[in-house]
């Protein structure tokens, strides 16, 4: 199953799996994408980290759950959701975080892995 990793300063700090079965063209573009160097926005119920990546909507959903990953199809925006919360617009349910997030502040510069 692919994976994320969102690392700052070598360390993990976001580990997810990616749902490739429900979700396979978001994914493999951003699998594609390999390896992408982020700032992080807090918008206080998720993060946002802005990637190179271009897909169409792939079932998209408004609503999402504490944990929950989603892409952004229309704006380029890797999502990771702090707690239950609705979207602005539609996006692309892709994972669901492993651990625990660690908090980051709004600036803070990631590299993002997509791993196979």
């Amino acid at each position: 199953m692919p994976r994320l990793s969102i690392v700052h300063n070598g360390k993990e700090i976001i580990s997810a799996t990616l749902d490739i079965a429900n979700h396979p063209k978001t994914i493999n573009e951003l699998l594609r994408a390999n390896k992408v160097k982020a700032l992080t926005i807090n918008r206080g119920d998720y993060y946002m980290f802005k990637v190179p990546v271009r897909v169409g909507a792939e079932k998209p959903e408004a609503s999402f759950k504490e944990g929950d990953i989603a892409f952004d199809y229309m704006g380029g925006w890797l999502i990771v959701f702090l707690k239950n919360a609705t979207y602005p617009v539609k996006a692309n349910f892709i994972g669901k975080v492993e651990s625990k997030v660690a908090e980051l502040k709004p600036g803070t510069e990631t590299i993002i892995l997509f791993l196979p």
